[in-house]
């Protein structure tokens, strides 16, 4: 009867201390055995004026890798290095211009901390380029479309120009910079068809294309202010000076919709464009007209990238 006794005994206490292991156990399990934190601070930003200006730059990108393909296609050697030079610069540029941001990092375990902090420069540019949309986007639209949809596309430019203006278009700068790289060493010596497949890499990888739900008032805003541009550029004065006008009337009716989200910035865009259009209603001299719209290109072509840039944010 002791010896059973003793062994319930001795039972109890390995059972309680099994369970005092396991809660000891359990509280260790509650804490982090690794944490980490993570910030980033911008140390440069652009204006609008400079982000349109970069992505301008990002649309020429585009605009020389597609001419220098055209020009390995023709076995025009000089030309087509003369075009990946351009790309190439260009994309010198950018990295120059982008927003730089430090990024702090630190991981610690155990008592040992890992600390770690790195200036990173932006690496995605969108792509806006009034002068060369059609040329340069479309076709990379086109050649995207053609890969998930597995058959040739057959919409007329234009449809897919007015597509392409529904999306977010951005370049992937430091991939592009690279296959420029590749498609130069290639070139040079004289291995065409490899540079020409490092030229397609940028527009197959390089280009990455999102689809945007616009209010139908700010996508007409922004199809106006990018048609008046057009006209200024064929000297079709009148018909500009109509699309500013519902360009303005647009953007009133986008503020209905939007509420408080761009109404300063509506109320500054819509007043210039009453001015403008105004002095250009009172003005009958055609040298004085064509003089107005000319000096307000630079202008409408901020206002243009100024509200296309809230379908981005859309």
């Amino acid at each position: 009867m002791q010896k059973r006794n003793i062994r319930l005994i001795i039972s109890s206490a390995t059972i309680c201390i099994t369970a005092f292991a396991f809660s000891m156990s359990a509280e260790a399990s509650d804490k982090a055995k690794i944490t980490s934190t993570t910030t980033t601070n911008a140390i440069t930003t652009l204006s609008n004026q400079e982000s349109q200006a970069v992505s301008e730059a990002a649309g020429r990108v585009l605009f020389h890798t597609e001419h220098a393909q055209i020009a390995i296609a023709d076995k025009k050697k000089e030309e087509a290095m003369k075009q990946i030079e351009q790309g190439v610069k260009l994309i010198k540029i950018i990295k120059n211009a982008v927003p730089k941001y430090k990024v702090s990092t630190q991981i610690s375990s155990s008592g040992m901390i890992y600390t770690a902090s790195d200036i990173v420069a932006q690496r995605y540019v969108v792509v806006t380029s009034s002068s060369f949309i059609e040329d340069v986007v479309t076709p990379v639209i086109q050649g995207k479309k053609s890969k998930t949809l597995h058959h040739k596309i057959v919409q007329a430019p234009e449809e897919d120009f007015s597509v392409s203006r529904r999306m977010t278009i951005t370049l992937d700068t430091l991939l592009a910079g690279r296959m420029l790289n590749i498609a130069e060493a290639k070139l040079k010596a004289g291995k065409l068809v490899q540079a020409a497949k490092a030229l397609r890499e940028i527009q197959s990888h390089g280009v990455i294309l999102n689809s945007v739900e616009v209010p139908l008032p700010l996508a007409s805003a922004v199809d106006n202010l990018y048609l008046a541009q057009a006209e200024i550029a064929k000297k079709h004065y009148k018909n500009a000076n109509v699309t500013l006008k519902e360009a303005a009337n647009d953007l009133k009716a986008y503020e209905k919709i939007t509420g408080d989200a761009h109404r300063k910035d509506i109320n500054i865009i819509t007043k210039k464009i009453n001015k403008l259009t105004s002095s250009l209603d009172h003005q009958e001299d055609k040298n004085k007209i064509e003089a107005l719209m000319k000096n307000s290109k630079s202008d409408i072509a901020s206002w243009w990238s100024s509200v296309n840039s809230w379908v981005q944010k859309k």
